[in-house]
C-alpha cells in the first residue's frame, strides 16, 4: 500500500483549524460556558482528595527516625482521609531515652493536609483510645475522650504555639514513684496502681512550652495541677497538691505535718521529663 504524503500533510494542517472550530461549536452550545467552568472546578476537586496526602504525610513522620527524640516510629496502620475522620491504629514509638510509647487508637477529625505539609499547621478535634507511656517499671495509661488542637509545628513536627483543649481523661498510674527529699532522708512515694479522672484540660502554647492552669483530678487520687512543660527541651516546672487522704501517705504523715496544710501536700516538680526533681512546698 502506497502512503500519500499529501494527504498526511493536508490532514495535519487541518488540525488546527478542525480543532479551532470545534472549540467554537461547544462555545456555542446553550450554558457552555457553565458547564466548562464546573469540569474545571471538578477536575481539581477530583485532584484535591485523590492526592496521595497520606502518603507525603507518612514520610515526613518516618524521616524524623534518628532525630534527637525519636529512635524508632512505626505506625502500621494509618488511614488518612479529608472529609472524615483519620485513624491511627497501634502505633508504637521508642524514645532516644529509652522509654516507649504506645496506643491503640487515635482519631483526628479533617486534618487539613494542606496546612499540615505546607506551613505545618493543624486544626483539628481528635480522640485517642488509650495510650501507653513506659519507662523502668513504670507506666501511664491515657485515654483522650474528647480534644481539640489548634497548634503550630517546628520542622521535627514539635508545638511551638497555639492552644490545646481536652475533655473527659481517664488515667491509670502503674508502678509510679516520686521521691520527696525530707529531713529524715527520701521519701518515696509509690502508687502500683491508681486511677484518675480528669474532666477537663485547657493549655496554651508559647514558644514551644506548654502553660496549664489548675487541673483538677479525681477518684484514686485527688489533686490540683499547675505549671509548664517545655515540649523543645523538656524541662519541668510543676506545682502539685495532692488530697492526702491516700493509703500511700499514711505512714508518712507524721513527718510531713510541717507541709501539709487544709489536709494537701504540696509538691515542687522541676528538672526534665527524663529526670524530674521534686520538692516539697512549705
Amino acid at each position: 500500500m502506497k502512503i500519500n504524503k499529501e494527504q498526511i500533510k493536508s490532514f495535519i494542517k487541518q488540525i488546527p483549524e478542525k480543532t479551532w472550530q470545534g472549540i467554537k461549536n461547544i462555545y456555542e452550545l446553550p450554558h457552555s460556558g457553565k458547564y466548562f467552568f464546573l469540569s474545571i472546578v471538578l477536575i481539581i476537586f477530583f485532584l484535591f482528595l485523590t492526592f496521595p496526602y497520606g502518603s507525603l504525610i507518612l514520610k515526613r513522620i518516618y524521616a524524623l527516625e534518628g532525630e534527637k527524640t525519636f529512635k524508632s516510629i512505626n505506625l502500621p496502620v494509618f488511614k488518612f482521609s479529608i472529609i472524615g475522620k483519620t485513624e491511627i491504629e497501634n502505633p508504637a514509638i521508642i524514645l532516644n531515652n529509652g522509654n516507649e510509647i504506645f496506643g491503640r487508637k487515635i482519631s483526628i477529625a479533617n486534618p487539613n493536609p494542606i496546612s499540615l505539609l505546607l506551613s505545618k499547621k493543624i486544626k483539628s478535634n481528635f480522640s485517642v483510645n488509650q495510650l501507653k507511656y513506659a519507662w523502668k517499671e513504670s507506666e501511664l495509661l491515657i485515654t483522650f475522650h474528647q480534644g481539640n488542637m489548634e497548634l503550630s509545628l517546628d520542622k521535627t513536627y514539635t508545638p511551638t504555639s497555639g492552644s490545646l483543649q481536652i475533655e473527659a481523661i481517664d488515667i491509670t498510674l502503674r508502678g509510679i514513684t516520686i521521691p520527696i527529699p525530707t529531713q529524715l532522708g527520701p521519701m518515696l512515694l509509690k502508687f502500683d496502681q491508681k486511677n484518675v479522672e480528669i474532666k477537663s484540660v485547657d493549655c496554651k502554647i508559647t514558644n514551644g512550652v506548654l502553660k496549664f492552669d489548675k487541673i483538677e483530678s479525681s477518684k484514686d487520687i485527688v489533686a490540683e495541677i499547675s505549671g509548664t512543660i517545655s515540649l523543645i527541651n523538656k524541662r519541668l516546672d510543676l506545682t502539685i497538691y495532692i488530697d492526702t487522704d491516700i493509703q500511700e501517705l499514711e505512714v508518712y504523715k507524721s513527718s510531713l505535718t510541717r507541709y501539709i496544710k487544709n489536709d494537701r501536700l504540696g509538691i515542687q516538680i522541676r528538672g526534665t521529663l527524663d529526670n524530674p526533681e521534686s520538692t516539697l512546698i512549705e
